[in-house]
């Protein structure tokens, strides 16, 4: 009796082993893979076409429109500056956070008059870092990279709508904004190379990234789901 005992703890051991070694296997499976163990094989998460985008535990925002938004509201007029741009994301960021406890990504741009200052950046470092989100700033050249050509078109200064949406396909998310991107067709053959600076209240530097637009990688970018502040705000 104990020599069939030990041939069936032996087994059980041996049948482990495989077990184990079959989901060590799946260790290198490709990104979006969410492995179960005990189940009958790996669970790939939804993707695109089957995600509830505004379900997702992400948001993006459409900041200037957000912040024009919110002086309409309140019956104020006045031109953006960054401070005004801080407090719009100060009023909104603990009612994003409690929806969506991923990462809420407000982007913005530089004016079409005047470039960023560190000055300016500062502000919205401090705005990311006080309200634990992240802001991105879709910035001009100076000397831009060879490019589309230059545009008069109004979609050619889309370069934060341009960043939104590739936002929202990276993370399979929602944009928050009252614009329909009725021009969203024309960004790719429009908008110039601009460069981002994302803040995060984690990190003391901003991280860079360099966006082309004509790049083919972007080819298939489509018009992200959008929702309306109403949805959000109903106080407001």
């Amino acid at each position: 009796m104990p020599l069939v005992i030990l041939l069936l703890v032996v087994l059980l051991v041996v049948a482990a082993m495989v077990v184990l070694a079959r989901a060590s296997r799946g260790v290198a499976a490709p990104s979006g893979t969410t492995l179960i163990f005990g189940a009958a094989g790996p669970r790939r998460e939804a993707g695109p076409k089957g995600a509830d985008y505004a379900k997702s535990s992400h948001i993006v925002v459409d900041t200037l429109n957000l912040a024009h938004w919110l002086g309409r509201a309140s019956g104020q007029g006045r031109a953006l500056t960054p401070d005004l741009i801080a407090e719009a994301i100060d009023r909104t960021a603990p009612a994003l956070l409690k929806r969506h406890p991923g990462r809420v990504m407000y982007v913005l741009k530089d004016r079409e008059s005047q470039f960023n200052d560190e000055a300016a950046r500062e502000v919205y470092r401090r705005a990311a870092e006080r309200n634990k989100v992240y802001v991105l700033l879709a910035e001009r050249y100076s000397d831009p990279p060879k490019g589309v050509a230059e545009s008069p078109e109004h979609s050619a200064q889309g370069r934060d709508d341009f960043f939104i949406a590739l936002l929202a396909h990276r993370w399979r998310c929602a944009v928050l904004t009252e614009d329909r991107l009725r021009d969203f067709d024309r960004f790719r053959a429009t908008i110039q190379p601009f460069h981002v600076y994302e803040f995060a209240f984690w990190r003391a530097l901003p991280h860079r990234e360099f966006v082309r637009p004509e790049s083919p990688a972007y080819a298939r970018l489509k018009k992200p789901r959008m929702v309306r502040y109403a949805e959000y705000f109903p106080g407001l």
